[in-house]
């Protein structure tokens, strides 16, 4: 009886050795995905922190957007391995959390900004107000409230590798009051393989009170 006992708890702790190391031997091999598509959602940028909002109404200091790039076919998320066997060997046995690494085939080299209507009379209709905007990453790039140039958001994009999800996302704020009752913007974004992604945001009502 007592070498039995030896025997199974020497079988144990040959598996537990085993599953150990397994558990977390993550594969590190990036999955390839295009910039294809675009979201924009409107921002709540008058309080302390800019947050998503619904409603298409602003104030005058306080015109922001979220804007996402992902891939229209599905690519920014991947289904976890099943499980070989009862020796567990693909390493996801105990929930190990291991973070799947994406890769785009494309990287952002620009981005221009139109508006609809006139901003200011002195900004048109038409205007490219590209150098009205500032941004900030809203996914795993984010700089905190550090705010960046549109020529910073489009640099670390490049070799930039994404974790459990493949979307590019940014907040772009305007830092000139709206001296308009309404404000639109078109968005076009550059990418490395000479693709234009263009996407116009919602009408926005400006609300001086």
């Amino acid at each position: 009886m007592l070498f039995y006992k030896k025997v199974m708890l020497i079988m144990a702790l040959a598996g537990i050795i085993r599953l150990i190391p397994g558990c977390c031997d993550c594969d590190e091999s990036t999955v390839p995905f295009s910039f294809n598509k675009t979201d924009i959602v409107n921002l709540d940028n008058s309080g302390e922190w800019a947050v998503t909002t619904t409603t298409d109404t602003m104030k005058p200091g306080a015109v922001a957007f979220e804007v996402a790039l992902f891939d229209s076919l599905g690519y920014f998320y991947a289904p976890e391995p099943s499980l070989n066997s009862i020796g567990f060997g693909q390493a996801k046995a105990m929930s190990c959390d291991c973070s799947i690494p994406f890769s785009a085939n494309q990287y952002l080299t620009s981005i221009r900004i139109t508006s609809l209507y006139a901003l200011t009379p002195e900004i048109i209709a038409g205007s490219d107000v590209s150098g009205h905007f500032v941004a900030r990453p809203t996914n795993n790039s984010s700089t905190g409230s550090l705010y960046s140039s549109l020529e910073s958001i489009c640099k670390q994009t490049k070799g930039k590798t994404y974790y459990d999800s493949g979307v590019e996302s940014f907040g772009l704020f305007l830092r000139i009051p709206v001296e308009n009752i309404r404000a639109r913007f078109i968005i076009d974004i550059y990418l490395s393989d000479e693709t234009i992604l263009r996407d116009t945001t919602h009408m926005i009502t400006i609300h001086n009170k």
